[in-house]
């Protein structure tokens, strides 16, 4: 945690209000995002117990499972959550332009959750899902295998930073909003919303009081309270199985309706919550740089979309080595773009990278605009040097490539060297681009003597980074069997049976 962003939380705690990190909202926000609040038993994750979806605060559709270990039960409720994702990501695949490799879609599906257990949550049901059989003896409906690879697709891509597919709405509030209490009190929906916006007639004291009470806040999942499963789900559910064992249609539906009436008295604040959070975001203005990562989402998302139409098998169970270490690094580029982003368009996030010395700002004290130097190629280009001074404290290196949110769009400049002067630090930097095609640069391409500007590093291109042929992959690094990481035939098809009490 930077200075700044600790003096932040330090201020919301003294004030007992949460106070805004960030200027800009850095997320991209549908103006019809799909919510999804799923429910698991506590200590059972891989036994889902109900789900709240829909797109909008009134059209909410609540899925229940009466007895989440019965096999037919979970898959026919997979089912019937997978129809309604499946229905909402279908009606993204209309409007596409562009041909070739350009064609895409100009929108995208955004699935958002509550907390980052809600991803886990989906990330367990696409992996109980995508593997599955339509046909034979444990066959499952059409559905639930394609709602599983979509699923983790969704997953998948929610690993990457800055995307906008599957959001947990907790991480939106926290990147926006700093609270007074801890990073992980932070992913307690009730909890975040007291400090931010506190229900009428509340405090925030009073508000995260109420946030800590099961019985007023019904956990925003994936798992339910412990003792409203012991007191009130468990006995429930027993008397459900009673009723099926007696084969009493009567009691059957009486206790299916007690179950719906339960489940919806847990689940319906957190649906509430979520919306009002929705609104909250939709009053913070969108970051100019949102509109180019979502293309990058649109491009993601048309890509997996041909795949599938095409007949992709689905996703792996795990990863190889080699196709790890290539995903580690997409994932660490992603994250250094989205960083330089954030950084780039808001100033507060600027500054907090400054106190951190990830980036700069300062005064130019010396200029040589019309220096000069002599390429490979024989040939006079500008390179114009720069000296900043500094009060920041810079612990960026010599040859560090720079960009500049003072300075023209294409603006690029590179470190030449870092000095302490006193108090203060002495930084010349190269210009290196943004100055138009002449050997002369454009007027306003090169800072000057007294004018203020800032800097921090550019991810810029880095070439794919190079691995071994699977075949040449050390053995330590090797699966025993890599044609069984691709297959789509359950380890054991008899464990489908676990938890089926008919």
């Amino acid at each position: 945690m930077s200075t700044l962003s600790a003096l932040a939380h330090v201020q919301a705690m003294e004030s007992m209000q949460a106070v805004p990190l960030t200027e800009f909202r850095h997320r991209r926000l549908s103006a019809r995002p799909l919510v999804i609040i799923p429910l698991a038993m506590a200590g059972e994750a891989g036994a889902p117990l109900a789900a709240m979806v829909g797109s909008a605060k009134r059209n909410g559709t609540l899925l229940v499972v009466a007895q989440p270990r019965n096999r037919d039960q979970r898959f026919a409720f997979a089912a019937g959550l997978g129809q309604v994702v499946m229905d909402y990501i279908d009606s993204f695949r209309q409007d596409r332009r562009g041909e070739g490799e350009r064609s895409r879609y100009t929108d995208a599906p955004q699935i958002l959750v509550p907390n980052p257990g809600g991803i886990k949550a989906l990330a367990d049901l696409g992996r109980m899902c995508r593997f599955r059989s339509t046909s034979g003896p444990y066959a499952v409906p059409d559905a639930v295998p394609k709602f599983g690879m979509w699923l983790t697709f969704l997953v998948d891509r929610a690993e990457q930073a800055g995307t906008s597919l599957l959001l947990p709405v907790t991480g939106m509030l926290a990147e926006h909003w700093a609270t007074g209490q801890s990073t992980i009190e932070d992913q307690n929906l009730a909890s975040l919303m007291a400090w931010i916006a506190p229900p009428p007639g509340l405090s925030v004291e009073q508000a995260m009081a109420e946030a800590e009470n099961p019985d007023v806040c019904p956990p925003a999942g994936p798992s339910t309270s412990p003792e409203f499963d012991n007191r009130d789900l468990a006995p429930a559910i027993r008397r459900f199985d009673a009723a099926r064992t007696l084969d009493d249609p009567h009691a059957l539906a009486a206790t299916e309706r007690e179950l719906r009436e339960l489940i919806a008295g847990q689940i319906q604040p957190t649906w509430r919550m979520v919306w009002e959070a929705i609104s909250l975001l939709r009053s913070v203005p969108e970051a100019p740089r949102t509109a180019k990562r979502f293309e990058r989402d649109c491009k993601a998302f048309t890509d997996y979309s041909d795949y599938r139409d095409s007949g992709g098998l689905p996703q792996r169970k795990r990863d190889a080595a080699i196709g790890a270490a290539r995903r580690l690094g997409w994932l660490e580029h992603a994250l250094a773009e989205f960083e330089s982003d954030t950084a780039f368009d808001d100033r507060f996030v600027l500054a907090d990278r400054r106190s951190a010395g990830e980036a700069f700002a300062g005064m130019v004290v010396e200029a040589e605009p019309g220096r000069t130097v002599t390429t490979a190629k024989d040939r006079r280009v500008p390179r114009p040097l720069v000296t900043v001074r500094t009060d920041d404290p810079v612990r960026l290196a010599a040859d560090t490539r720079l960009i500049s949110p003072s300075m023209p769009a294409g603006h690029k400049a590179m470190i030449v060297s870092v000095v302490r002067d006193g108090d203060t630090t002495r930084v010349t930097v190269e210009v290196t681009g943004g100055m138009g095609r002449g050997r002369i640069p454009k007027q306003g391409t090169v800072p000057e003597p007294g004018q203020r500007v800032a800097y921090l590093p550019d991810p810029g291109w880095r070439p794919a980074p190079q691995f071994p042929a699977p075949d040449a992959t050390p053995w330590t690094h090797s699966a025993a069997d890599e044609g069984d990481t691709d297959s789509a035939v359950l380890d054991d098809a008899a464990a489908e049976e676990w938890g089926n009490e008919d």
